[in-house]
């Protein structure tokens, strides 16, 4: 699941930037894949309150320096890749502070949010397994009033106010705070993996009847937004309300797609399916920096190429995931593995027979193992430099 995500958010960041910031079609498409940080949460969340039920509580104590010395070297090299693109003396004497700015509010780069409150997370997660103890037995009144307070979130941000600056990482876009549904879904559905497990695999047809009918209306309340008078970028951003209903059937049609994917056991495939799965978190890293770059090359192409808009953006997509995948391999290659990808020195390719156990199978971004959950679970389905998120 975690790398499927991880192609969404590829596609997120290169339609978002490949294409005129206001553009109504392209922002139409960039509001139905704005599922991808909560996924990424929930997914997260469930890995790791599996592993903790599981006992192996010791594993958690690593997550914070995991995620944090991945946050402060790619912290760093977006602070400087920025500086690079937008140039000036003056922006060069603020760099160490910029930076500094950037790590406390996870704006070095515009997809770093991510790993800042991964390690809000980690922090609060003692914290987190006493609410879930506390509430056992009251597990289904507990998401009821955490998605109340998660959708009256979404409409404060989208409609009245979105808090920036020094309180981003406290009540904005990089805190746990925006984001606190799908960490406490995630381990609700861990403590409860059979009966989710059962309920989104027996109803198939309703999960993807589902995602249709709410990707309609998520279309529908973004052409309405945008014919009001919102800016066509404002109109598809990540946090409304909409996202929430969008985001619960995203994560449902993404699970039964990963039960098929790790059903697979033609043994190329399956090597090719760990293998990103163990890469995605360096994918996830690096593939802004290669957009970037992608996004220079774009602005020369001549007029009779760029004109074909969507099959360029198709291109790119394509091209910056392969390039993102070739880097992430690279860099899982050497001694500073753990401080780029976030995961141990690979010496070999992860075999097709991986188990659960191993670091194939870790939560995203950890690389922790992430305890005997069923095998499609470990393995595939347990989530935005000078471009927009």
């Amino acid at each position: 699941m975690r790398l499927l995500i991880c192609a969404s958010v590829v596609a997120t960041h290169v339609v978002g930037n490949a294409n005129p910031i206001n553009s109504v079609a392209p922002n139409a498409v960039t509001n139905l894949l704005h599922y991808t940080r909560q996924a990424f949460f929930f997914i997260s969340a469930l890995v790791l309150v599996h592993a903790y039920r599981e006992g192996r509580p010791g594993q958690l104590r690593r997550r914070v320096s995991v995620l944090g010395v991945p946050y402060v070297v790619w912290s760093t090299i977006y602070a400087v890749i920025g500086l690079a693109v937008a140039w000036s003396w003056w922006a060069a004497e603020r760099l160490p502070w910029t930076w500094f700015a950037g790590l406390l509010q996870g704006t070095d780069g515009y997809h770093m949010y991510f790993l800042l409150v991964s390690v809000e997370f980690a922090v609060v997660f003692p914290l987190f397994v006493k609410l879930l103890r506390a509430t056992r037995g009251h597990h289904g009144l507990l998401l009821v009033v955490s998605g109340a307070v998660e959708l009256g979130l979404m409409a404060l941000y989208h409609y009245v106010y979105l808090p920036d600056g020094w309180w981003r990482a406290v009540a904005g876009e990089s805190s746990l705070t925006a984001y606190q549904f799908w960490v406490v879904a995630g381990g609700v559905a861990a403590l409860h993996l059979d009966r989710f497990d059962r309920w989104v695999t027996g109803h198939r047809r309703l999960v993807w009847g589902l995602l249709g009918l709410i990707c309609a209306g998520a279309t529908a309340v973004f052409l309405a937004d945008v014919a009001r008078g919102e800016p066509a970028e404002y109109a598809s951003r990540s946090l409304q309300p909409v996202t929430v209903p969008l985001s619960l059937a995203a994560i449902g049609a993404f699970y039964l797609l990963s039960v098929r994917l790790a059903a697979i056991r033609q043994p190329t495939a399956r090597r090719l399916i760990v293998a990103g799965t163990y890469l995605s978190f360096g994918i996830y890293l690096s593939h802004p920096a290669l957009l970037t770059g992608l996004l220079y090359l774009q602005k020369a192409l001549p007029g009779s190429v760029t004109r074909h808009a969507a099959a360029v953006t198709v291109v790119l997509c394509v091209v910056d995931f392969a390039l993102a995948v070739a880097i992430a391999e690279l860099l899982s290659r050497t001694r500073w593995s753990k401080a780029l990808v976030g995961r141990p020195r690979k010496a070999a390719a992860p075999r097709a027979d991986a188990s659960p156990n191993s670091p194939a199978a870790a939560p995203l971004p950890a690389p922790a193992t992430a305890g005997p959950i069923a095998e499609r679970v470990a393995v595939e389905r347990p989530a935005p430099a000078p471009a927009r998120s």
